[in-house]
């Protein structure tokens, strides 16, 4: 199965994701498989030529991200800047904080990540063991069956 690859870019009103297929080939640059571009807030133009370009910027750069870390080989980092940015945006603490935590586990392992345990021990800089205990009490506090 092919593994993929998410860049996202950001600001106040845009979102870019693209995603990218890990898949071994001859092509230089590689693009993305998949393209979403959304606005933040409605905007009765909707997606015009002006968003388009920024879009583009965007895109532009991720691509160029996504080329050179495949370059030095760098899939490993790459995923691992994937589970800060996701980390970055779980709440400080409580059942919601657990509830994104063992998300985030679930879609490493969809994703085919061969241990996404110790991903995130390395996005969190942390031991692998307090990044297993972290998941265990999110499964605890939320009634779930340890996996």
């Amino acid at each position: 199965m092919t593994r993929f690859t998410i860049l996202e870019r950001s600001d106040a009103d845009l979102q870019v994701v693209a995603e990218f297929s890990d898949a071994e080939t001859d092509t230089y640059p590689v693009g993305p498989q998949r393209l979403m571009i959304e606005l933040a807030c409605h905007d009765p133009a909707g997606i015009g030529t002006e968003i388009l370009r920024r879009a583009d910027r965007r895109l532009s750069d991720m691509v160029g991200e996504f080329n050179e870390i495949l370059a030095v080989g760098g899939h490993h980092r790459m995923v691992v800047q994937y589970v800060e940015a996701r980390l970055a945006t779980l709440p400080a603490d409580g059942d919601a904080f657990h509830r994104g935590l063992l998300d985030l586990h679930d879609d490493l392992a969809l994703r085919e990540q061969a241990d996404p345990a110790l991903l995130l021990s390395a996005a969190m800089r942390m031991p692998e063991e307090t990044a297993r205990a972290c998941l265990q009490v999110a499964r605890q506090r939320l009634g779930r069956e340890a996996a």
